[in-house]
């Protein structure tokens, strides 16, 4: 067991713990994973038999990386121990008893995902004789999700009632489960069926979990019916880093386990990853929270570290040239891009960046998401206006002819197209003379009077910035949004009304008659894409969310768009549990930095197609250590993409040489006959030279 020497002295005293309930308060970068997988070898290499030995956690690629490490430090024989997904477990359970329970299930049951189920919604929906167009599925599904954990205590509608209950039925008729089940199942079949949660009580001698702060109300059940009765719960955890309460997440996990069970405490808080500056900023804001079940500070041995470097922008453009230069400048400093994070609150904000990247040839990756302009609101948006724009566009009309959803099936649209092939026409035009079944005749005339009116008001309009509120308005995508009334929906709400600011952008950068402005921005539009990413290797910048980057490191961390407002959102600042969350979602992203952390924001930032002040977030100032040594960086000439001396090129004028730039104009002299011209220095049609 010469792996027990590489343990510090906390992670040593907790594999060590000679059983009981005991809470192990793993701070961010801290070897919780490397603590549970020791504790898992030291149960067995102490004679515990490994069938014995309950571990669950949350992904399937942590389940798998963990057992095979139990494996390599043990033998062979670990592969008995029970290391799965809580789903996973559950799944286990339901293999050998659902036939138990009174609902008529066989063990040969099937799992059906999240798209199978929205499918046996929408058809109980028409089962029911109700109009399946009225309702949204994605947001049913959710609702009854909500019900069947308890997290939300009845339908407000009969309707919604009747449909679950037509759904429930077809899941047990067909022999079906869905993911809730795999939990709600198994909890179940412990409480109602004695000789079950003994049999299952005296077949585990150990639990352990990973992950604890993300467990939920029901996966919490689990645990405490199955450590009832020997009480060997090892539980691994940071509530500082609980960030998932829109999934179900229950915060108060942590305090319940710890007044259920009487449990020890241990604190992890020797971080491996970061510098001391970094960490004493990130404690120092998560201090703020009053609710912390234990609270810890952290520290390493990697040193002082630099200064958190604070930078204040006069706009939003102003902070992505800084993140930008800032990141070139690391490059020639000898990091890769793949070194270097930028983070923000919300999907809708990587616009901004990923725009000026490409416009840069910097290399970029979108990490657990996709491009702003390969998000599906964003292509169905741009679809209605290229077809309202131009009726012979087909590619884009089969996009949207049934979205919002108007009953125009396949079939209908496949009739279409062999209209419009007999008469040669566009789909657009073989409207008018295909012959389908009334319902979907109906859809399709809407549709057609959808696209109709948005030519109509083209022809009127003289600014971009009309374009986004009448075509979401017109076409019912923002109420359809609205009806699935789930955070998915409002984070594609949010990414529309950032497209608005692509819209009034585009009036300042383009010339010309409102339908020249409008084609110009299509067109530059149509160039930002996957292909002009290098993914042909992995040395990107990664722009990311800071969900998705949680259990991640980087050597570099910029936090951007730092602003009340935004982060912490609008709705933190009613509620003091909101609130809470937001700061621990910055708390997550400040210990993801491991050698530099930039913090910025803007006075000035055009926000969904509005301009408003930004303020500093209060995060900000909570996390600064002092005010002599990290005084905020204020915008400076660093904050331009050009500087008096660059070498561009021009689309139209050809070669250039720029003289100054002030604010966000560029004067720049062209040869003769074009002279001296001044124009926006983030304009698309300027590419600046390497000399």
């Amino acid at each position: 067991m010469n792996w027990l020497a590489t343990l510090n002295e906390s992670q040593l005293k907790a594999v060590v713990h000679p059983g009981g309930p005991l809470f192990v308060v793993a701070g961010a970068g801290t070897g919780k994973t490397r603590t549970l997988t020791a504790k898992i070898a030291y149960l067995i290499m102490n004679g515990v038999d490994p069938k014995r030995i309950l571990a669950v956690t949350f992904t399937n690629k942590a389940a798998r990386e963990m057992k095979e490490r139990v494996i390599e430090m043990t033998g062979p024989h670990a592969i008995d121990v029970w290391l799965y997904t809580f789903h996973a477990f559950g799944l286990q359970i339901l293999r050998r008893h659902i036939a138990e329970l009174p609902y008529g299930y066989k063990v040969t049951f099937s799992v059906i995902d999240e798209e199978d189920g929205k499918k046996i919604i929408s058809d109980a929906i028409k089962e029911l004789g109700l109009d399946v167009r009225q309702y949204s599925i994605k947001a049913l599904k959710n609702l009854i999700s909500l019900f069947k954990t308890k997290r939300m205590p009845q339908f407000e509608r009969t309707d919604e009632e009747k449909i679950y209950k037509k759904y429930q039925q077809y899941l047990y008729v067909n022999q079906l489960v869905d993911f809730d089940d795999l939990l709600l199942y198994p909890l179940e079949l412990f409480m109602e069926y004695p000789h079950l949660r003994e049999k299952y009580q005296t077949a585990f001698e150990y639990i352990l979990v990973d992950e604890f702060q993300d467990t939920d109300i029901v996966q919490y059940k689990l645990l405490k019916v199955l450590g009832a009765a020997h009480r060997n719960l090892f539980v691994v955890g940071d509530p500082d880093q609980s960030i998932y309460s829109f999934r179900g997440a229950n915060y108060m996990n942590s305090e319940l386990f710890i007044r259920d069970f009487h449990a020890e405490k241990i604190v992890l808080d020797k971080n491996y990853r970061s510098t001391n500056k970094i960490l004493k900023s990130a404690n120092k804001l998560i201090a703020h929270n009053f609710n912390r079940p234990s609270a810890k500070n952290l520290e390493s041995d990697l040193g002082i570290g630099q200064d958190i470097t604070f930078f204040v922008a006069p706009n939003d453009y102003r902070e992505t040239f800084y993140v930008i230069n800032e990141i070139n400048r690391l490059v020639k400093m000898g990091y890769r891009y793949d070194d270097i994070a930028v983070l923000y609150r919300n999907n809708a904000l990587s616009r901004l960046f990923e725009d000026t990247m490409m416009k840069e040839g910097m290399p970029y990756i979108i990490y657990g998401g996709i491009s702003f302009y390969e998000r599906l609101e964003i292509k169905d948006a741009l679809a209605f206006i290229r077809v309202a724009l131009d009726h012979r566009q087909d590619f884009y009309l089969k996009r949207i002819i049934n979205v919002p959803k108007r009953g125009i099936g396949q079939v209908s649209i496949q009739k279409i197209g062999d209209k419009a092939r007999e008469l040669g026409v566009s789909l657009f035009d073989a409207i008018q003379y295909v012959d389908l079944q009334p319902s979907a005749m109906h859809g399709l005339n809407e549709f057609k009077k959808i696209i109709e009116d948005i030519s109509d008001a083209f022809f009127d309009m003289t600014d971009l910035s009309q374009i986004m509120s009448f075509v979401m308005e017109r076409t019912g995508y923002i109420n359809m949004l609205k009806a699935e009334n789930n955070e998915i929906a409002d984070n594609r709400i949010d990414n529309l009304k950032e497209l608005q600011s692509v819209f009034i952008r585009g009036d300042l950068y383009y010339e010309g008659t409102f339908y020249e402005k409008l084609q110009q921005q299509l067109d530059q539009i149509s160039l930002y894409s996957d292909l002009d990413q290098d993914v042909t290797e992995d040395n990107h910048v990664k722009l990311s969310t800071y969900h998705q980057v949680k259990g991640l490191e980087f050597k570099v961390v910029f936090m951007v768009v730092m602003e009340e407002g935004i982060f912490p959102n609008d709705n933190a600042q009613y509620s003091a549990v909101d609130l809470e969350e937001e700061r621990r979602v910055a708390y997550v992203g400040i210990t993801r930095a491991k050698e530099k952390l930039y913090m910025t924001h803007a006075n000035q930032r055009l926000v969904y197609g509005q301009r408003r002040m930004g303020y500093p977030s209060r995060f900000i100032d909570e996390a600064r250590l002092t005010e002599t040594s990290e005084k905020p960086t204020t915008f400076s000439d660093e904050s331009h993409i050009l500087k008096m001396g660059d070498h561009i090129e021009h689309q139209t004028f050809g070669s250039g040489v720029v003289i100054k730039v002030e604010d966000e104009i560029a004067t720049i002299a062209f040869a003769m006959p074009h002279g001296i011209k001044q124009i926006l220095e983030s304009h698309p049609s300027i590419k600046k030279i390497k000399k």
